[in-house]
């Protein structure tokens, strides 16, 4: 691939694109800079321009990845139905994707595993935004009557740690991996019935 003529943004992209599917071929212990620069036709120096490491440019691809779920996430949060089905589609489709994505691909769950490790900012910004989407769906929902007045702050966080377990990648591998997500549809019931008691 030649890369003279492509802005800085192209070639970062590139360069993510390259190492994504590297890490998926050949895992992320096994791909070094070198190889990344070898398939981008660029030197490892060029590749250390625009990501100081290897854990930079996971990083980077943990982050394209997790914004693939969010703009799932907020896509539903959008759907014109009620608020308690949204909530329960929400989790079951984050789940769905975590299988697919995490557990059926076992270098793509390498990556995930490694941003978990070395608790990179990516995550936890992930984690914010997720709790924040699932905190102004409960919110609507007793806005316009659906769900029960409660403290809105507690009901969100009980709502988000509770479906957690289904979408993160190590815990879905540990507990939910072969259940054909029972679990999750069950969880989901669960808490719709909480927020409307």
């Amino acid at each position: 691939m030649r890369s003279a003529s492509l802005t800085q943004p192209e070639v970062r992209n590139q360069i993510l694109a390259v190492a994504e599917r590297l890490f998926r071929a050949h895992g992320y212990s096994r791909t070094t800079v070198a190889d990344v620069a070898r398939e981008c036709g660029m030197s490892p120096a060029n590749v250390y321009r625009f990501f100081e490491s290897k854990a930079a440019i996971n990083e980077a691809i943990t982050e394209v990845l997790l914004a693939e779920v969010e703009a799932r996430a907020q896509a539903i949060a959008a759907e014109q139905r009620p608020v308690a089905d949204r909530l329960r589609k929400i989790l079951l489709e984050m789940h769905a994707f975590t299988l697919e994505r995490y557990l059926n691909e076992s270098s793509v769950h390498e990556l995930c595993a490694k941003a978990m490790d070395e608790q990179w900012g990516v995550i936890e910004a992930h984690i914010q935004r997720s709790r924040a989407l699932t905190r102004s769906l409960i919110e609507e929902g007793m806005r316009n009557g659906e769900f029960a007045r409660h403290d809105l702050d507690v009901a969100a966080a009980c709502c988000h740690n509770a479906m957690i377990p289904f979408c993160h990648p190590q815990l879905v591998a540990e507990n939910f991996a072969k259940d054909q997500k029972r679990q999750a549809v069950q969880m989901g019931e669960f808490l719709v019935a909480a927020l409307k008691a």
